[in-house]
């Protein structure tokens, strides 16, 4: 018989995440931990000010989102649109979506991906984060990035993405205005 998976606060395995993100991701459940259930993975990320998740898709993953804190601008399936907290959305199959901080607080949203996997790309990338130790981020993604990526639940995206939906880091919030003047 089954039992109930609990997870107090900042007690999931954690991870400092490279550019172009930076900030860090919780790890909530995946079916590799004790006592989780099958299926799905869930996990916390947070973006710091000018961190983004570069526009992706997922070749056979639903991906759940709850925004918690924070506000971003999002590029999903083409359009631009400003999420806010308290913001809930499901991205199906090959859904294209992306997320940019261009607020001066932290953005931290809840994920969930069914069928799990994403939880294995935010480990693979990323560096154990450590009550007490010091925040690395800035620091540039792994040269394997692609192939981890490939190898867990990301798709090739055709054409890619083009700035600043891309892998580079946002250095210039100045860059960011026609996507604000845009955003519905």
């Amino acid at each position: 018989m089954g039992g109930i998976l609990v997870v107090p606060p900042g007690a999931g395995e954690q991870h400092w995440q490279p550019q172009p993100a930076n900030g860090w991701i919780e790890v909530l459940s995946a079916p590799r931990l004790p006592g989780a259930p099958p299926g799905f993975s869930a996990g916390l990320q947070e973006l710091p000010p000018l961190g983004k998740i570069r526009e992706h898709a997922h070749p056979a993953q639903t991906e759940i989102f709850w925004i918690i804190a924070g506000e971003c601008l999002a590029r999903l399936d083409g359009t631009v649109r400003r999420i806010r907290a308290g913001t809930f959305m499901v991205a199906p199959p090959h859904a294209r979506h992306g997320f940019i901080n261009d607020g001066g607080a932290p953005f931290r949203m809840l994920w969930m991906l069914v069928p799990a996997g994403l939880e294995e790309f935010f480990v693979a990338i990323g560096r154990p984060k450590q009550a007490g130790a010091p925040d690395p981020t800035p620091y540039p993604r792994p040269s394997e990035t692609g192939a981890i990526e490939l190898a867990t639940v990301f798709e090739t995206l055709d054409p890619p993405p083009e700035p600043p939906w891309d892998t580079a880091p946002i250095t210039d919030p100045a860059v960011l205005e026609p996507m604000r003047r845009i955003a519905v």
